[in-house]
């Protein structure tokens, strides 16, 4: 979004999802601050379709580099980090970390990610509701979790087969 903020700013239009072109140079300044959280708000919450399917696009992430576009193992691989609910943001300091870019290497993080979400789901099960108030909250989201690994390892040897 920052990178589509800064090309807002320096050519002072805003290219519309309608395709009409607006005049926004102005909101660049202290007194329309109001008017550009409001611009950043609506070019966060715009929906952006695939150029190749027409499909709504998922956010994978501002740090997100995508494979070629005939690189159909790693797209897979892409979509599996997506679907156990993995996405590219980072703060900028250490990176978005490890991506596998082979099914092999695949296959070994999503049995590291199963066991440390299980390890996740006992640490929660091993402590008090006095000393963890949202203990309950906590275990249902990473049993959650592992269903999604689990679920994705499935499909994993589905497509293998």
């Amino acid at each position: 979004m920052y990178d589509i903020l800064s090309r807002i700013e320096k050519e002072k239009v805003y290219h519309q999802p309608d395709g009409t072109i607006r005049n926004v140079g102005d909101v660049f300044t202290k007194a329309k601050k109001e008017e550009l959280d409001a611009l950043t708000e609506e070019i966060r919450a715009r929906k952006i379709k695939c150029p190749e399917c027409g499909n709504l696009m998922a956010d994978l992430g501002w740090d997100f580099k995508a494979p070629k576009k005939t690189d159909v193992k790693e797209w897979k691989i892409v979509e599996g980090l997506f679907i156990i609910g993995r996405c590219f943001h980072s703060c900028g300091c250490d990176g978005i970390g490890y991506v596998p870019q082979n099914p092999k290497d695949y296959e070994e993080y999503l049995k590291n990610t199963l066991e440390e979400y299980k390890n996740n789901v006992l640490s929660g099960q091993n402590k008090t509701d006095r000393e963890f108030p949202e203990k309950r909250e906590y275990i249902q989201f990473w049993t959650r979790k592992v269903s999604d690994v689990k679920a994705e390892i499935i499909r994993q040897k589905f497509e293998k087969a």
